[in-house]
């Protein structure tokens, strides 16, 4: 059998010499005329990438038969999902420089609380009106918009949209239906087309993330044919972050950044970081909201929520523990105990998880201080006579 094998291997190694042919590589000649072709890069779920050239027929020698020339830097496993394109940018903000309230403390009625909110929602990943401004103000298509609000991912495409069943609030339908109908109500017609397919791609992976349900989002029947449309131009467009589905949150509105995720919700996802959205702090109508509570009112409040005693000194009841962009992480009540920010402001309704404050307690009145009459001591009678004199 080593015989044989001997045999037919120099036979094909003669056969190749007659032929004159040879395996097309990729030389310092090709590279130079290749200088100006594209490169496409594909990264897939273990973190490996797989570049691509795409060459026209004029790049290469006669004798090659070849049109694509391929660079595996790590084979991974095939995935499903073709790459649209990825994040370029890096616009992530490290700051937890307080606002300032929107209102002075001697302006406010006295014996009152004043909470300043700016945005409207948890305010973690992307600002829907923040994106439609961009889109509007700033001529952001859909996919700046997407690699803005979630730095780090990729936007691929599933391949499974035309087919698959979503549920929405326990009712399957088709996803084209499914996610227009939502979408709608997130935002409706209105919006800038390049928001409303920002919108769109969130959505369709905050359903994927949840493995085609739609867990708390909800939909809005009969969306118009223009809406529809718009999503129907990006279905199945989904974003990963290393080969993984993002979980896309999205919110109404933000002030001026966007909030972490991990000072919201104690979730550490790199792609839901603080990020500037500043066009929502020129435009948006919950930018500054102010609220009252009467000194009474904020000590029930806390008091029943928290089942705890409350000093007599109000302006000791809550401290703010600032995260990244200026939103409360936490609360100290009285120094007797911390809660959530985002859970602290819900028993207040406030619109936002970024939020401040300012205070005006009445004057006590000082006391009333005795006269110099009141308080002389009584003086000794002495008698008339002389005192004894000593012998």
């Amino acid at each position: 059998m080593y015989l044989m094998f001997k045999k037919i291997t120099a036979f094909c190694t003669v056969i190749l010499l007659m032929l004159n042919l040879s395996i097309p590589a990729v030389t310092a000649e090709t590279d130079e005329k290749l200088s100006s072709v594209e490169i496409i890069s594909k990264e897939h779920h273990d973190g490996s990438q797989t570049k691509f050239q795409k060459k026209t027929l004029d790049a290469y020698p006669e004798d090659e038969f070849s049109l694509t020339s391929c660079e595996v830097l790590k084979t991974p496993e095939s995935p499903k999902t073709s790459l649209i394109s990825d994040a370029s940018r890096n616009d992530i903000v490290i700051s937890n420089d307080p606002t300032p309230s929107a209102v002075d403390a001697e302006a406010i009625p006295e014996g009152s609380f004043a909470f300043t909110t700016y945005g409207w929602g948890h305010c973690v990943g992307l600002s829907q009106n923040g994106a439609n401004f961009y889109a509007i103000y700033g001529g952001w298509n859909y996919q700046q918009i997407l690699f803005h609000y979630y730095p780090g991912t990729v936007l691929m495409n599933t391949g499974t949209a035309e087919t698959e069943m979503i549920t929405v609030q326990g009712v399957p339908g088709n996803a084209l239906q499914q996610v227009a109908e939502i979408v709608n109500r997130e935002v409706g017609p209105s919006f800038h087309t390049e928001a409303i397919k920002a919108q769109a791609v969130a959505v369709y992976t905050y359903i994927k993330y949840y493995k085609n349900d739609a867990h708390d989002l909800k939909g809005k029947p009969d969306p118009p044919q223009s809406l529809i449309d718009a999503c129907a131009s990006v279905l199945g467009e989904a974003l990963y972050y290393q080969g993984d589905v993002a979980m896309t949150m999205f919110g109404a509105s933000c002030g001026d950044l966007t909030a972490d995720s991990m000072d919201i919700f104690d979730m550490n996802l790199p792609y839901l970081r603080s990020v500037s959205s500043e066009y929502d702090s020129q435009y948006d109508p919950h930018y500054g909201d102010v609220v009252y509570f009467t000194v009474d009112e904020v000590r029930n409040i806390i008091e029943n929520a928290y089942h705890i005693k409350l000093s007599d000194n109000p302006e000791n009841w809550m401290q703010l523990v600032l995260g990244n962009g200026g939103y409360v992480k936490q609360v100290i009540i009285d120094g007797q105990m911390t809660v959530r920010g985002d859970a602290f402001r819900y028993e207040f309704d406030l619109k936002s998880p970024k939020f401040t404050y300012v205070c005006s307690l009445p004057e006590e009145e000082p006391e009333e201080l005795e006269t110099a009459e009141e308080t002389a001591p009584e003086q000794e009678e002495f008698a008339d006579a002389a005192p004894e004199m000593p012998g």
